[in-house]
């Protein structure tokens, strides 16, 4: 029984932030009265942002909710987050002792590796839009990233009960 590893590339995450944060504050009504600063001052620009960072590793611990109870049996160390400066969010679980087929970890995995870069991605613009006050966008990516949660807690389900 060997441990399932879910990788996510922290540079994934920031540029996919920096993307999403930089268009809401061009097109959400929100920032419409906002200057250019206070709009700069919305944006999440990733790699050596500090804010950028904070945000990051508290969303990775909020998608680790999602994987806690099914870590207890797992071989390696079960949640990194940039260890040794990997660049790397991972999240480790056992399969369980009777294995599904080949294709179907797979399938599962790679959804599970998608929805896990989703989720943080959602957390950590929740963070910034409760941050700035935008109750609205924060509702929405909240909302998002719970969907994304119980879509994790279905595949881990599957894949290790």
């Amino acid at each position: 029984m060997a441990d399932i590893v879910i990788t996510v590339p922290i540079t994934n995450v920031f540029k996919e932030v920096a993307r999403r944060s930089s268009i809401a504050t061009e097109t959400d009504p929100f920032y419409s009265q906002k200057t250019t600063e206070e709009k700069q001052y919305s944006q999440l620009h990733g790699e050596g942002d500090r804010v950028s960072t904070d945000f990051l590793k508290e969303a990775s611990k909020e998608v680790l909710k999602a994987f806690i109870s099914r870590q207890g049996d797992v071989v390696g160390v079960a949640y990194e987050y940039d260890l040794a400066d990997s660049g790397n969010i991972i999240y480790r679980f056992a399969e369980n002792s009777d294995p599904l087929a080949t294709n179907q970890t797979a399938a599962i995995t790679t959804r599970l590796s998608d929805n896990t870069e989703d989720a943080i991605i959602y957390y950590v613009l929740v963070s910034l839009y409760r941050t700035d006050g935008n109750i609205t966008k924060e509702k929405e990516m909240l909302f998002k990233a719970m969907e994304l949660i119980d879509l994790l807690s279905g595949d881990l389900h599957r894949l290790h009960d």
